[in-house]
């Protein structure tokens, strides 16, 4: 399916919620293909894969977990604070407690 993408009339982009939906749909799908990916290498690695949306774009990110190391603020609730508000889902591949995760 494919995403509408409007804009104000200053040229910002909107998204719809129905099409940031979409976006989050298509990200974890591409994430949980990611993790297979890499579960399949000689030597699998922890990763973590982040996928976002708001009114204005969406966002796949991904990275090797490592300990210490966390791509993401422990207040998972301020993403929903922020202006505009983001909308997140985390997908985490590894043993348990690595990276300050909560495995």
């Amino acid at each position: 399916m494919q995403v509408t993408i409007g804009s104000t009339a200053d040229g910002e982009p909107v998204i719809s919620e129905e099409d940031q939906a979409l976006m989050l749909r298509h990200g974890l799908g591409f994430a949980l293909e990611v993790v297979r990916l890499v579960n399949r290498l000689d030597k699998p690695v922890a990763v973590r894969c982040i996928i976002s949306a708001n009114t204005t774009n969406g966002k796949f990110r991904f990275h090797r977990a490592r300990p210490g190391e966390s791509w993401l603020t422990a207040d998972l609730d301020s993403y929903a604070r922020g202006w505009p508000v983001e909308k997140l889902i985390v997908v985490d591949s590894g043993p348990a407690g690595l990276g300050g995760t909560p495995w």
